[in-house]
């Protein structure tokens, strides 16, 4: 795991060293997740709709129907 070190502004902002947002394509206006963990860490992710994912894949549509039922009742 790679460890990056930023600063607290006094308003509460931070920057996100431009390795990590050139990789995980963070641009201006794009949304981000932060939460804290249960055992108390911090993390910071790149909000993702589905849309935005593209898997070129052949796809079962009734092996998909059945674990989209699966998450629903989880």
């Amino acid at each position: 795991m790679q460890e990056y070190e930023t600063r607290v502004s006094t308003k509460g902002q931070i920057v996100i060293p431009k390795m990590l947002r050139e990789k995980h394509m963070l641009k201006s206006g794009k949304t981000i997740v932060i939460f804290e963990d249960a055992d108390g860490a911090i993390r910071i992710m790149p909000k993702t709709k589905l849309s935005d994912i593209k898997i070129n894949i052949a796809l079962d549509h009734k092996e998909v129907e059945k674990e989209i039922e699966k998450m629903r009742e989880e």
